[in-house]
């Protein structure tokens, strides 16, 4: 009786058995992802946070605001609640943010403030809405209790909020350190003073306040970035990013990016051969994967300093962009990926594996790939990104296996194959900087030749895949590179199906994903083409 791996073997090569699965698999998939929006509403949600979060609503009262209200803003508001429930600086950050009335509608203030807070947030709310009045009854009213010796909690940097808004920067640092000298605990000033420092080009005392970490943690990332470029401090403004990207990532979001980077894994160490020398290789693709992710760093700092730095960014302008894509983001992040390589050459180049350098290289782009998957993922981002994982990996993969081939043939034969290295080096840079301008970064381009990424995606796919069957080594894989191809492709195609049913409405789905799977689809017979005999 075979076993399991003999069977997995056997079917991993059975054409019908793969054409059935598939088909399973997408049909499975349409359906979840028709049916999950019905079942699971994100209106729903928030109606039940809604209760929770706000309990002295009536139930019956629940859909009169559900209809009169924004959701957004809805869920906007109870993200705010703490363990406490909603205290009176977060009711102050609503205000701010210009959700009070919503909270107001919703009873927050009302249930959680005493009166006199509560009656002085809202004058602020009013202050701030109404612009042209400068000199209104309410503006004196707050400026007095401001200036007053024992000034309550929030009076002074209201105050300072105001003056800001109205371009008087100078006077409002007093008042801001006037309310941090009375409560310590107002993050909110020691931002307003970083920012108003900043303004006013007071670079020494910007610079000693920044040493120091209540300041840098009670900065915004708004602010954290602006005060960090201009004093240059690039390493800090990295961590303070990446910090707050991966702790503010859900877990689905993680899970499907870590299960996106295993089915292309899988897929790149069956045409490595893991299977013979499996404990080396495995170790030496792992290893590259790791690399890969950590690379994604370096990169992220090196953004800042171009873009901050040396001003060299996106401006809408088609020549500076066309220039950004190739000089900018092609160029930085294969390069630093091919650093990222270049300790692996020690090993490689004893081993004199063609086949193992080129594997490598590819999981050290997918491991790139996947870092910057989460990176992407911002808060409220998911919708606009989750495409990437049918292309995005194994376009990084391939372009950096190019790439990272290439460099172990110079370091094999450094006399006759340098002018191939820095030809191949070229290309990959170009490649990469004119899928990212055709697939939207420069939209005078991409609106019109957009059609052109799916072929400058299936041309490098060919090349990774062509040079990958022309330096395998030993007999045909176990378990057949094609099949993992197939199963691992047509799951990944019906989970970012469920994806966009549950993100977006039905319609918007096709558009949304198609121009990936359309690209998916163009490597999918690169790939059958290549490996249809194993």
């Amino acid at each position: 009786m075979p076993t399991i791996h003999q069977k997995l073997i056997s079917q991993s090569r059975d054409r019908s058995f793969l054409i059935r699965s598939s088909m399973i698999i997408g049909i499975i998939s349409i359906l979840i992802g028709i049916l999950l929006p019905q079942i699971v509403l994100k209106e729903n949600q928030i109606v039940e946070r809604l209760k929770v979060s706000c309990p002295w609503i009536k139930t019956e009262s629940v859909s009169i605001i559900m209809s009169s209200l924004n959701s957004k803003k809805i869920e906007q508001v109870i993200n705010y609640r703490n363990e406490k429930g909603f205290d009176a600086a977060s009711i102050t950050m609503m205000a701010r943010e210009g959700l009070y009335s919503t909270a107001s509608m919703l009873g927050i203030p009302q249930y959680s403030l005493k009166p006199e807070t509560q009656k002085l947030i809202e004058d602020y709310v009013t202050i701030m809405s109404d612009s042209d009045k400068k000199d209104s009854a309410l503006f004196i009213k707050l400026k007095t209790a401001a200036e007053t010796k024992n000034q309550k909690r929030f009076t002074a940097e209201f105050y300072a909020d105001i003056l800001i808004s109205r371009g008087n920067n100078k006077e409002s640092l007093r008042f801001y350190r006037i309310e941090l000298k009375n409560y310590p605990q107002s993050d909110h000033s020691r931002n307003g003073i970083m920012r108003t420092l900043l303004s006013l080009e007071k670079t020494s005392e910007l610079k000693e306040l920044f040493s120091r970490k209540e300041y840098r943690n009670s900065m915004n990332n708004q602010t954290f970035e602006a005060v960090a470029s201009s004093l240059g401090k690039w390493a800090s403004l990295t961590i303070r990013n990446v910090s707050f990207l991966f702790k503010n990532i859900s877990f689905v979001w993680l899970s499907v990016t870590a299960f996106t980077a295993l089915i292309w894994f899988c897929i790149i160490i069956s045409l490595g051969r893991a299977g013979k020398h499996s404990l080396t290789r495995i170790s030496l693709y792992g290893f590259g994967f790791i690399a890969g992710f950590a690379s994604t760093f370096v990169v992220l700092g090196l953004v800042f300093w171009q873009e901050n730095g040396l001003q060299f960014k996106l401006n809408g302008e088609i020549m500076n962009d066309s220039l950004y894509v190739i000089c900018g983001i092609g160029l930085r992040e294969e390069l630093i990926k091919l650093l990222f390589f270049s300790p692996f050459l020690f090993i490689l180049l004893k081993r004199r594996c063609p086949m193992e350098a080129l594997a490598t290289a590819a999981c050290i782009g997918l491991g790139f790939a996947c870092s910057e998957n989460l990176l992407y993922f911002g808060p409220g981002s998911e919708a606009d990104v989750f495409p990437r994982f049918l292309t995005a990996n194994f376009f990084h993969a391939s372009l950096t296996g190019i790439a990272g081939l290439s460099l172990f043939y110079f370091g094999l034969w450094p006399r006759t194959r340098w002018e191939g290295f820095i030809g191949a080096f070229i290309l990959v840079v170009i490649a990469h900087g004119a899928y990212d301008a055709l697939v939207g970064l420069v939209p005078q381009l991409a609106k019109p030749l957009g059609i052109f990424s799916i072929i400058i995606f299936a041309l490098t796919s060919n090349y990774y895949l062509n040079s990958a069957k022309e330096v395998r080594e030993g007999s045909s894989s176990a378990i057949s590179p094609l099949g993992i191809f197939v199963i691992g492709s047509s799951t990944l195609i019906g989970v970012t199906w469920i994806l966009a049913c549950y993100l977006n409405p039905i319609r918007e789905v096709i558009t949304t994903i198609g121009h990936s799977t359309l690209s998916l689809g163009a490597m999918a017979f690169i790939f059958i083409n290549q490996f249809r005999n194993e």
